[in-house]
């Protein structure tokens, strides 16, 4: 809050675009794993503050689609990671953030995330099999995701 109980949104944009940008950073090197998941909190508390502009869309999106693995339809938490679940959703996010659905292919985000499905019902948040809370808490949202990118798919083609 500033001086007078307001909230201070420009040292809060300048801390997230700032620390987008500290790439060497002991912090950002021991969080490169996550970092799709770090981009959707970021690029949120920027929507919520009305300020995303303070980021150029095209290379937010250029680089979530470099997170992309086409051959199984997920995203990796970065560039050279293995895809997960987690960061897939975090990458549909970001993308709708942007209305920027339109780079997806919506069937092949839907066979991974259904592929990952164990027999009881449980999805795995990876090809390796890890199942944890996260994936059981995550796997209702994307089915909803999933929805809205076919739902802006068809009205294209309409």
């Amino acid at each position: 809050m500033g001086e007078q109980g307001e909230l201070a949104a420009e040292k809060h944009v300048r801390y997230i675009v700032t620390a987008e940008k500290k790439k060497d950073s002991f912090e950002s090197l021991v969080m490169e794993h996550l970092r799709a998941s770090g981009a959707y909190w970021g690029l949120t508390t920027l929507d919520l503050l009305h300020k995303l502009h303070a980021v150029d869309a095209a290379e937010v999106v250029d680089w979530i689609m470099s997170c992309y693995h086409p051959e199984s339809g997920g995203f990796g938490g970065n560039v050279g990671h293995d895809p997960h679940v987690l960061y897939t959703l975090s990458a549909v996010q970001v993308l709708c953030l942007f209305d920027r659905l339109d780079v997806l292919d919506a069937d092949k985000i839907a066979d991974y995330i259904t592929g990952l499905q164990n027999e009881d019902g449980s999805f795995s948040g990876d090809i390796w099999g890890e199942v944890d809370t996260r994936c059981s808490r995550i796997s209702p949202y994307a089915p909803c995701h999933y929805c809205i990118v076919c739902t802006k798919l068809m009205w294209k083609r309409l």
